[in-house]
């Protein structure tokens, strides 16, 4: 398959095969060495991660980022909290979730901080197209659907929306739950289950591939009106996202759906120098499309990333003070690295 022919030329294979052959991470990595914790084969987190490794690898001088495979937003916290991981991408509802008490992660969750915004993702909600009746969410009631890869903001959102939206698919069981996004739309192909929710930046790999190699079985749902004002409501986290016809094979109509900020977040081990450096890098590499991290060779979520979305904090939970953060960005603005 030729990515390219859809608008992404990420060197997927180059930087992948790097994170298979290092060493499994402990808490005792070297001082020169951050670990960052992303998520799963097929979704966005893991080649978004891959590219911010890579840049801040090339740019700060003495520091290693290593990207690591993960199950996602709770697990990255998870990791963080345990001192296995020192920085994270996390979905911002999820993060919120935990910040306001859900799970055991709630207490020392507090105390992990935002860098900034990376980019807003999609819900999307791919189902078999022979299942499909109202076309809208509502097909999904009844149906066996996989919710995203436990312990993964994706699965946190699904089961939230379908809360609100009072929809109730079956959902397949927590053994069945362990599979990467890329896992998942093949277990899609074979028939394990109906539907599935893939969470994440557009494109995502994995709904690509699927689109590519199985044109016209499948589509992804949208959402009504109604459903958007009720969740909103509901639930400020989400907000009305667009995908565009354009951002997958096959599509003939643009998708409403929902999504939310995807944040970077850090560990509180890690130093502020170290932090004002990570960030200052992030704004150094998105002054200007098609260079530094908005490189056509960068993931199109960093194509499209500029400073004002990388200022945002929905969480109020900002690592810097304002005037440290200024410092840095001032720093960045006067040289940017390619």
């Amino acid at each position: 398959m030729d990515i390219k022919k859809h608008g992404w030329r990420w060197p997927i294979l180059g930087w992948l095969a790097l994170v298979c052959l290092l060493p499994v991470a402990t808490a005792e990595a070297q001082p020169d060495t951050l670990r960052l914790a992303t998520g799963s084969m097929g979704g966005t987190f893991l080649p978004v991660g891959g590219d911010l490794a890579a840049w801040w690898s090339k740019v700060i001088p003495h520091l290693v980022v290593i990207p690591e495979i993960s199950a996602g937003s709770v697990d990255n916290l998870d990791r963080l909290i345990s001192g296995t991981a020192d920085i994270a991408i996390v979905g911002s509802s999820p993060f919120r979730e935990v910040l306001n008490g859900w799970g055991t992660l709630s207490e020392d969750a507090k105390s992990i901080c935002s860098l900034g915004t990376l980019y807003i993702d999609a819900e999307q909600f791919v189902v078999r197209t022979s299942l499909v009746r109202v076309g809208n969410l509502l097909d999904l009631n009844g149906l066996l659907m996989y919710p995203g890869p436990h312990q993964s903001g994706g699965e946190i959102d699904t089961r939230l929306i379908l809360s609100v939206l009072d929809i109730e698919p079956q959902f397949v069981y927590v053994d069945e739950r362990d599979k990467s996004y890329s896992a998942a739309a093949k277990a899609l192909i074979r028939g394990d289950f109906d539907a599935a929710t893939f969470s994440g930046g557009v494109p995502i790999q994995a709904v690509t591939e699927l689109f590519l190699t199985r044109p016209g079985e499948f589509e992804i749902l949208p959402f009504s009106r109604h459903m958007l004002n009720k969740l909103k409501y509901y639930e400020q986290d989400f907000d009305g996202v667009v995908i565009l016809k354009s951002s997958y094979p096959g599509m003939t109509d643009d998708i409403q759906t929902v999504g939310g900020p995807n944040l970077l977040v850090a560990a509180p081990h890690i130093d502020t120098d170290i932090l004002v450096a990570l960030a200052d890098a992030v704004n150094a590499g998105i002054q200007e499309p098609g260079k530094g991290l908005r490189s056509e060779l960068s993931h199109p979520v960093l194509q499209a990333l500029e400073p004002v979305l990388w200022r945002l904090d929905p969480v109020k939970a900002s690592c810097l003070d304002p005037k440290i953060a200024d410092v840095g960005s001032a720093k960045s603005d006067a040289s940017t690295p390619q």
